[in-house]
């Protein structure tokens, strides 16, 4: 394993009932004036939205609401919940109340923003921004649509394959974790979608999606990423579901670079997806585990082409392709020029 230094500050509280027992208490040791960040209808629909102000009143709080986050947040609505922050002098921001699992944000000081006018969406960690705590009540996951716990869950998955996917690759404890992290994903997902109220699995879910993004598994690895780095300009463009985008481009991408990394490729196939490698090559074992991937998706209801994400013949390939990222960590060097080639291959 690459060296590396380790600390993660972010104390969480896991478990049904967990937001009603500890928020009042933990609010507590901030000041008086809390916003309260939260996205779209669905927290007051299922009744979360009463629960965290009923905590937050009873700890005495004064509250100015954030609302209307979308799924693909702006540089403009970060601007006004920054306006929010300052005029109402905030002393706690409260979003790190778990709905949906997939970003693992509640353990990370990561955030994506997304320019309109400049047509960027662009990421960054900054471990200073790791939030003081994290309440995770599996139950509040059931209020996501199945649409969005599907993509939820496979961007979880695409988080893991970004760091698996990357050197070194000799035996590490961080690529073991990450087996047993995506055959946990593959598993629960199957079973949320057959019944999305199965406790076990959502709880899996929610804390594979932390676990994925929370730098454990990244310990002592290069890691990819060059996949989020497409979808990230797609959004920027057409502001299509992450995970979706995500679903679309994975297998082309991976088939384009899986000569590269034989090694891991195959281990994908044989420990994750359970190929029996017995009279196998090793390219062929390699790449079953790419088309064993790409049949999960089909599984799962996901999108396969980037014509199912409503992109259209007018929109510019080349000049999303052209303002994509290259990051040093994939297998194979990207150039704009293949990034276009996956675009096509994937429309």
């Amino acid at each position: 394993m690459n060296n590396f230094i380790f600390e993660n500050a972010t104390k969480t509280f896991f478990g049904e009932g967990c937001v009603k027992e500890y928020l009042a208490c933990l609010s507590g040791h901030y000041g008086e004036n809390v916003l309260l960040a939260y996205g779209g209808g669905s927290i007051r629909k299922y009744g979360i939205y009463d629960q965290v102000m009923e905590s937050l009143t009873k700890a005495g709080k004064k509250v100015t609401e954030f609302s209307g986050i979308m799924s693909n947040p702006t540089y403009e609505k970060v601007l006004e919940g920054a306006r929010l922050a300052k005029e109402n002098k905030v002393d706690l921001i409260l979003g790190v109340i778990v709905t949906a699992a997939g970003t693992g944000s509640e353990m990370n000081g990561g955030a994506v923003i997304t320019n309109k006018k400049l047509k960027i969406k662009t990421g960054r960690d900054y471990p200073g921004c790791n939030p003081k705590f994290a309440l995770m009540d599996p139950v509040y996951t059931y209020s996501v649509p199945k649409k969005q716990m599907v993509s939820g869950g496979f961007d979880t998955l695409s988080h893991i394959m970004e760091i698996y996917f990357s050197k070194p690759d000799e035996e590490n404890v961080s690529d073991d974790i990450s087996e047993a992290l995506m055959c946990g994903v593959i598993r629960d997902l199957r079973s949320a979608i057959q019944n999305p109220q199965d406790y076990t699995a959502r709880s899996n879910l929610m804390w594979a999606a932390t676990m994925a993004e929370n730098r454990i598994i990244k310990l002592g690895k290069q890691t990819d990423f060059e996949c989020h780095q497409m979808e990230h300009q797609l959004g920027a463009y057409v502001d299509c579901n992450h995970g979706e985008g995500l679903a679309v481009l994975h297998p082309v991408y991976y088939r384009h670079i899986y000569r590269e990394g034989l090694s891991k490729f195959r281990r994908f196939a044989v420990n994750v997806w359970k190929i029996p490698a017995k009279g196998k090559r090793e390219e062929e074992l390699a790449l079953a585990g790419v088309e064993a991937l790409a049949d999960f998706i089909r599984e799962i209801g996901l999108p396969t082409t980037l014509r199912e994400l409503g992109i259209n013949e007018r929109v510019d390939l080349k000049a999303i392709a052209d303002s994509c990222n290259l990051l040093p960590g994939s297998y194979k060097r990207m150039t704009h020029e293949e990034i276009l080639e996956i675009f096509q291959e994937c429309y």
